[in-house]
């Protein structure tokens, strides 16, 4: 079964759409030290995909987590770091929410029984989104690689580097601003919210006490409104969740944005990007052009996966995601 599903893959990426890279990263980076790597992790997502469709979202925003802390170093794969820091995966936007983490291990150690440790943590975490993207979306693009591991990871650099869901449009273009990535890329990645879901505490506020005004967000849709007053009822239980995208929750295409236009964003900062005039056009074009959406989807990853990376001289190829070479856990030390 791997072995037809690493072949499946590997035909795909022999068609896939070429788009522009960063100077640090390389399209086909590992193609001499270990030519199967990319397919590995594609059969790897795959076979994982098979058994829960939530897979992808997961991995997608798995990605995007560790991009905006630290840059994409696979920081937030850390459990461990050398000078006991509490890592970013125990930070408020992470604990209990990031998930994904065991089909990265296993792609990596898949890598390694076959080549060896020369594939970063990080590449794989970075491919492994890309391939949730192909499988949700059918659109495959090229992915550079070449980015190292960083030994560090700290929780208290999350919640400034994270965008929190109740930032306003201005606060989102400025924390976008500031990885180096622009207003279409804002508008694009947040079209990943076509997958996954998010609990009642993400958005409670918009229902009940917008604003502190004890009235409702007055953005929201009002029919919308009753059906998540029905999930969420005041100072009713937090947990509860909620697809992102009402449409298709499962299939990434542009109902995320189709909803948006009718006023049943779900979070906050969903919501925000129609009523701004730097925005809206877009969001709406977005709406009508699945295809174009898919297309920017594509390059606002390859931009994202490029912020902060590492190279050989401020980096390292972990042999396990979750420890960094100069810290390693006995149990799971391997050479």
């Amino acid at each position: 079964m791997m072995k037809f599903l690493v072949l499946m893959f590997a035909v795909f990426a022999c068609s896939s759409v070429l788009l522009s890279s960063s100077d640090a990263l390389e399209i086909g980076y590992y193609n001499k030290v270990c030519p199967l790597a990319e397919a590995i992790v594609s059969a790897t997502v795959f076979k994982h995909f098979l058994q829960n469709r939530t897979v992808p979202a997961a991995l997608i925003r798995l990605h995007f987590h560790d991009c905006f802390v630290r840059g994409c170093d696979g920081s937030l794969l850390l459990d461990v770091t050398p000078g006991g820091e509490v890592v970013e995966k125990e930070a408020l936007p992470n604990k209990g929410s990031v998930r994904g983490f065991e089909i990265i291990d296993e792609a990596k150690d898949a890598i390694t029984a076959v080549c060896g440790n020369v594939v970063s943590c990080a590449d794989v975490l970075a491919l492994s989104a890309r391939d949730s993207f192909f499988l949700t979306s059918g659109l495959y693009y090229n992915l550079p690689t070449g980015r190292f591991d960083g030994r560090t990871s700290l929780a208290s650099e999350a919640i400034p580097n994270l965008p929190a869901f109740t930032l306003t449009a201005a606060e989102l273009k400025a924390n976008f601003a500031r990885k180096k990535l622009n207003t279409n890329d804002l508008i694009v990645l947040s079209g990943g919210h076509t997958l996954g879901r998010a609990t009642c505490a993400a958005f409670t506020h918009r229902l009940y006490n917008f604003q502190n005004t004890s009235r409702p967000d007055p953005t929201l849709s009002q029919d919308y409104l009753r059906i998540l007053r029905g999930i969420c009822p005041q100072s009713g239980n937090p947990s509860p969740r909620v697809q992102l995208d009402k449409g298709t929750e499962f299939i990434f295409d542009n109902s995320y944005y189709a909803e948006i236009v009718k006023n049943n964003g779900l979070l906050q900062t969903d919501q925000e990007l129609l009523f701004d005039q730097e925005t809206s056009a877009t969001i709406r074009s977005f709406a009508k052009d699945n295809l174009s959406f898919l297309k920017q989807f594509s390059q606002s990853m390859i931009n994202m996966g490029a912020i902060e990376v590492k190279t050989a001289k401020d980096g390292e190829i972990r042999r396990k995601c979750n420890v960094p070479n100069s810290g390693r856990i006995s149990s799971h030390a391997t050479e």
